[in-house]
């Protein structure tokens, strides 16, 4: 009977181990890891600048609960120490978010190249957007119960705002900065505001579908900031992101492949300036109460009253 007993119980142990969440607690991170508060995740508004700096000191992987991160750099700018990650973690999207999570950071800078849809943002205009249209079909919702230090704090967030306040306001104010004292964009535009649409990606969209997203009330159409803005938010990381027009949206006016060969190398570098002027205020905000604080975790579902 003892044996016929132990047997079912760890045929139970083995059972809820393979079914509920990993107890709380911070990941296991390799010693002599760098640290740092602040990532950024370089999309096409950044390219590949940022390796040809002296700023990256380290590169490195993790190993998460869902796998091996991307290659996570260390970098450095005047005292200030961040991670990046290129190309938006080159499609490792919930490995990238979980070991910036498991790192410890806190503060995210985004971006990307777009399609202007909204005609009053032309190309090489700068758009710091605060709302987005998720069209994505293909990436995960969200992450397992098993990533998270408390798995019975499961976020269903709000994104009102979408964007944390803060950084947006940081980097809005060093986009203007830029722009003012670089005479090749004097003559465009700094956007306050823009509706991200997210589109699938792996191709450019069709004119009706421009279109569509025209009529939803969107102003740019890029394939992965949206998605990064939720990740971000259901780990409590505050984000926001800077959004480049590199053409007309397609149907919205005319363009070829040409207009990139001189854009990127324009764009890039001012990208990075921004970014690295946003570092220093960004780094300020550590213990400042954010926006996103009561919008992440929707109080117990229970018909009963809460005792105060």
């Amino acid at each position: 009977m003892f044996i016929h007993a132990l047997k079912n119980i760890t045929t139970v142990v083995l059972f809820c181990s393979l079914f509920l969440p990993v107890a709380a607690g911070a990941a296991q991170i390799p010693e002599g890891t760098p640290k740092a508060r602040i990532a950024v995740l370089g999309g096409t508004f950044l390219n590949d600048i940022l390796f040809s700096s002296k700023l990256i000191k380290k590169e490195f992987t993790i190993e998460t609960k869902l796998g091996t991160s991307p290659k996570i750099y260390y970098a450095e700018y005047e005292g200030i120490p961040f991670y990046y990650v290129h190309a938006h973690g080159e499609g490792k999207w919930l490995e990238t978010w979980v070991a910036l999570y498991d790192l410890g950071v806190e503060e995210a800078i985004g971006g990307a190249t777009a399609g202007g849809i909204n005609p009053n943002m032309g190309v090489y205009d700068y758009v710091i957007p605060d709302d987005f249209i998720d069209m994505n079909v293909d990436r995960a919702l969200g992450f397992p119960p098993e990533i998270y230090r408390d798995p019975n704090a499961i976020p269903l967030p709000r994104f009102t705002p979408a964007m944390d306040t803060d950084i947006r306001n940081i980097l809005l104010a060093e986009t203007k900065k830029a722009f003012s004292s670089n005479s090749d964009f004097k003559k465009h535009k700094v956007h306050d505001g823009g509706v991200i649409v997210q589109a699938r990606g792996g191709r450019f969209e069709s004119v009706a579908e421009i279109k569509a997203f025209a009529q939803w009330g969107g102003d740019v159409v890029t394939m992965n900031v949206p998605s990064e803005i939720v990740y971000a938010r259901q780990l409590g990381i505050n984000y926001a992101a800077i959004i480049v027009i590199s053409n007309p949206a397609e149907g919205v006016g005319k363009w070829d492949f040409s207009l990139m060969e001189e854009l990127y190398p324009r764009v890039n570098p001012l990208s990075l300036e921004i970014v690295l002027a946003s570092l220093k205020p960004i780094a300020a905000l550590q213990g400042k109460p954010r926006v996103s604080n009561g919008l992440i975790n929707h109080p117990e579902m229970t018909s009963k009253k809460k005792e105060k």
